[in-house]
């Protein structure tokens, strides 16, 4: 299953708001539905009356696709069912980080070289 770039991105700006939010309240094993009404405040997951069940859905899609590591933060301990229990923790260590692309690094080489 491949993710789309905006469920990528999407991914990226949850973690980073997982991680503010985890140094800020310095909380460990925090649930899933704990974060919830926090991401969909910075509207980041769609508001729900299962409580962040869509965002729990976007998770389980992160860990079909392989992709959970997105957002470090998270453990996935699977369940009967198909399902899985959500903690987070804090990952500062383990963040994803922006790389440049390839050809504006090439571009500043070829400057410098002239």
């Amino acid at each position: 299953m491949q993710l789309t770039t905006a469920e990528i991105q999407q991914a990226l700006r949850i973690s980073k708001a997982i991680e503010a939010h985890l140094e800020h309240i310095r909380t460990v094993n925090v649930n899933s539905t704990d974060l919830y009404s926090m991401l969909a405040d910075l509207d980041l997951i769609e508001r729900d009356p299962g409580h962040g069940n869509h965002f729990r859905l976007f998770l389980q899609k992160l860990v079909k696709a392989n992709m959970l590591n997105l957002i470090p933060q998270c453990t996935a301990m699977p369940r009967s069912g198909g399902k899985y229990d959500w903690t987070f923790n804090r990952a500062a260590s383990r963040m994803p980080t922006r790389r440049a692309a390839p050809a504006a690094s090439e571009e500043a080489a070829t400057e410098v070289s002239s």
